[in-house]
């Protein structure tokens, strides 16, 4: 069926916008409900996003000979390890960091004193700006090391998302068939369901190739100029990657300080032409390649999904944006009377359900 068909259809029906807009204002609610137990939805959704994206290995594992619950067993201890790694990582880099700090400071007052002298020349003062012209790097990182303290609230969380990402693992290889008894095999939740999780499934192994391409380009590039703990700043930027549009700056924003610390005003331009080099070959190359057509969304569309998700899940919500978007799409795209929305997301004019 064309897509126009859909459309057309939508159009020249009197309870279209009428049923558009009871489903608009249903899911109005349901978004605001979410946000009242934003704590809890976070936890849900991230097991979600992990089991769709583990579902592939559980498949394999199945084919092994291996029991379900060994296959949930070996995934679950996967991601605990991964997460003990990315945990272990920043600590050692934090320690690193605060043993550096008074040669850091040095590096900071020579540089502020410099800059101070050349705004001089322009008849502009530091001081004017700063009450007295120095900053302070245990000011600075006391919010960083009072959030890194918080262990207990990191390891809580964490270990209930590896308890729901385990029980949807037990729940998958079951679903379709009780998708089918409940709803019927010809509804569009049971239709959909092998769809949703292998759109999923690519959106994030797409992402996740990109972001280690991109973050082991950009860490080798800070290692190899010089910038102090550029490993960190390269894991950095493949989890913050996840974050569209926005992620990458934020990554950078420490090594581009580091930067300007140990090489001066030269060192930034450096780091700043390297990273917009290496992200521009990246998501115009690299994604390219790896990224079929269909599972991208459109720039405006990505910038509402991370608006929206944001309001509703919080710091979550910045990472999950994609992968839920692209499972809102997936669903919207089942329905006959909905796909025309799907294809409004999508960036591919060849958009089918």
């Amino acid at each position: 069926m064309p897509k126009s068909t859909s459309i057309q259809e939508y159009k020249e029906s009197p309870s279209g916008p009428l049923r558009s807009l009871i489903a608009g204002a249903a899911l109005f609610v349901i978004l605001v409900g979410i946000t009242m137990f934003t704590d809890v939805f976070s936890v849900i959704l991230l097991g979600l996003v992990l089991a769709f994206l583990a579902a592939p290995l559980l498949v394999w594992l199945e084919e092994k000979n291996i029991p379900v619950w060994a296959g949930t067993g070996i995934i679950t201890l996967l991601y605990l390890l991964i997460g003990i790694t990315l945990f272990l990582l920043a600590a050692t880099s934090l320690m690193i960091f605060a043993g550096e700090l008074p040669k850091y400071q040095e590096e900071l007052n020579a540089n502020l004193a410099g800059l101070n002298a050349l705004l001089g020349t322009y008849g502009i003062s530091i001081e004017g700006i700063l009450d007295s012209g120095i900053i302070s790097l245990k000011t600075l990182a006391a919010p960083a090391m009072t959030l890194a303290g918080d262990i207990s609230t990191i390891v809580v969380n964490g270990f209930f998302v590896l308890v729901v990402t385990a029980f949807i693992l037990l729940e998958l290889p079951t679903l379709q068939e009780k998708l089918n008894r409940s709803f019927g095999p010809a509804s569009s939740l049971s239709r959909n369901l092998p769809t949703l999780i292998r759109n999923t499934y690519d959106v994030m192994v797409v992402r996740t190739k990109t972001n280690i391409v991109l973050g082991g380009s950009i860490g080798a590039f800070l290692y190899v100029i010089g910038v102090d703990l550029a490993i960190l700043w390269g894991v950095l930027t493949i989890i913050l990657s996840y974050i569209p549009y926005i992620g990458l700056f934020i990554a950078c924003v420490p090594a581009i300080i580091l930067a300007w610390l140990e090489f001066g005003w030269g060192g930034v331009l450096l780091v700043l032409a390297g990273i917009a080099i290496l992200n521009f070959v990246v998501e115009n190359v690299v994604f390219a390649k790896i990224a079929a057509n269909d599972m991208r969304l459109t720039p405006l569309a990505v910038v509402i999904a991370l608006l929206v998700w944001t309001a509703v899940l919080g710091i979550v919500g910045m990472f999950l944006a994609i992968p839920l978007t692209v499972i809102l799409r997936t669903l919207l795209a089942g329905d006959e009377r909905t796909r025309w929305l799907a294809v409004l997301m999508s960036d591919d004019e060849t958009e089918t359900a």
